[in-house]
């Protein structure tokens, strides 16, 4: 074979590759993706009968002539307003987003069936997906919250946008947990007793009272608070098995709580054994007519009747803080009475005495005239005791007179007010002694 023709036969050969590479191409379906599409088949609610849920918890639940009862619960009321919410989530689920990587490798199956027992829809659930935590969330170390659900769906791992909590086995999730709903303020009566020890409390115009207080004891309102609210927000956490006894719950040695309503009805509670964390739990409802309206007491009556067939028939499981308020000793709600204080006698404050009106300023007096100092009082003179003058004796001379003494001159009293001192005053002159006459 020639160079030409092999070059011949190696073109042909490309061109024939390069055709059916398109032809193969060309020919290839794209698959069409999941996303939207809803998980389950059009279903109508009231076709459902039976629910079934596996995995690890599993739960049952099935209709019947007198409602809907939770099986895996010893057939125990579900709450009917639950189940149905809970199966429009599944008639409304879509495909949020394929879970490309994701294994789901122990799937928990959930089943709707008919009244036949044939199946109507089923699903293959997966974990939840977990929100990454945003904000103070994430700024003080939070972790996130379940905002949707892994499944399986035409063999391929996608992500519904609905955690599906109450699929995940949890009795509670389908079922009323509340157990009593008793007013707190209607309550006028509450007995505790336990191991010999009753105690009595009454309310009265609002204010509770315990029989039996001694002359020193006053009850100690500070304990007060759940007297008449243990019956108020009381939810169950179980259900025993109604096949045991009261004896193997230990009733026998638990306590008993009597609430007194002001209609005549009467609710007894009982506490038994720990269980677990929690604590067993029994009540009960009776009526006592207290009016003489025969159709009120007919209605109050019947609502103790039904309250015994519903509620009174089983036996629960509550929390331990819950068990707690259904018994009180004498010596947690007593306390030693509270002297009071003597007070020391105090004088009596004198009445204020009326304010008197003030007087009218006196006038202002007209200045008076500053006065001029007396002059200052002259100083005393000397004593001066006057000399006789020698004469010369005349012939037969009579005899000399002897001169009076000058008077001593008296200060005059000094002013009241200091006068400005004043130039010294003169000494008086001496007299003179008077000259002897002479002798004719």
């Amino acid at each position: 074979m020639t160079t030409k023709n092999l070059v011949i036969l190696a073109a042909a050969a490309a061109v024939l590759g390069g055709a059916a590479y398109y032809t193969s191409k060309s020919g290839s379906v794209k698959t069409p993706s999941l996303v939207g599409k809803k998980v389950l088949p059009a279903f109508e609610l009231a076709d459902v009968a039976r629910v079934e849920i596996g995995g690890e918890k599993k739960l049952a639940l099935a209709s019947s002539e007198t409602g809907w009862k939770v099986e895996s619960l010893y057939g125990y009321p579900a709450d009917v307003t639950k189940i149905r919410e809970n199966l429009l989530k599944l008639q409304d689920l879509k495909v949020g987003q394929m879970a490309t990587g994701t294994k789901i490798e122990k799937p928990a199956a959930v089943e709707l069936k008919n009244s036949a027992g044939k199946a109507i829809a089923s699903l293959q659930l997966g974990g939840t997906h977990n929100a990454k935590p945003r904000g103070q969330m994430a700024q003080f170390g939070g972790g996130g919250y379940p905002d949707g659900r892994y499944m399986l769906f035409e063999g391929k791992a996608v992500l519904v946008k609905d955690a599906l909590d109450a699929f995940d086995g949890d009795p509670k999730k389908w079922v009323d947990t509340r157990i009593c709903k008793v007013t707190a303020s209607d309550v006028t009566a509450v007995t505790y007793a336990k191991g010999g020890e009753t105690v009595k409390l009454a309310r009265k115009d609002g204010k509770w009272n315990l029989e039996g207080l001694g002359e020193k004891e006053e009850l100690d309102t500070s304990k007060t608070y759940s007297l008449d609210s243990a019956l108020s927000y009381l939810d169950l956490t179980g259900i025993a098995d109604p096949k045991r006894t009261e004896a193997e719950l230990g009733f026998a040695t638990g306590a008993v709580y009597t609430a007194t309503l002001k209609n005549g009805t009467t609710y007894t509670a009982k506490t038994g054994a720990a269980n677990g964390a929690d604590r067993w739990f029994k009540v009960s409802a009776a009526f006592k007519p207290t009016g003489t309206n025969a159709t009120e007491n007919a209605k109050l009556e019947k609502a103790a009747k039904e309250f015994n067939d519903t509620v009174g028939k089983w036996t629960y499981s509550i929390a331990s803080y819950s068990a707690d308020n259904f018994f009180k000793a004498r010596k947690d709600l007593v306390k030693a009475k509270e002297e009071p204080k003597k007070e020391e006698a105090k004088p009596a404050t004198p009445a204020p005495a009326p304010a008197a009106k003030p007087a009218p300023a006196p006038a202002k007096p007209a200045p008076v005239p500053a006065a001029k100092p007396a002059p200052a009082p002259a100083k005393p003179a000397p004593k001066i005791e006057s000399k006789p003058v020698a004469v010369k004796p005349a012939p037969a001379p009579a005899p000399a007179a002897k001169p009076a003494p000058a008077p001593a001159a008296k200060p005059a009293p000094a002013p009241a007010a200091k006068p400005a001192p004043a130039p010294a005053a003169k000494p008086a002159a001496p007299a003179q002694a008077p000259k002897p006459e002479a002798k004719k």
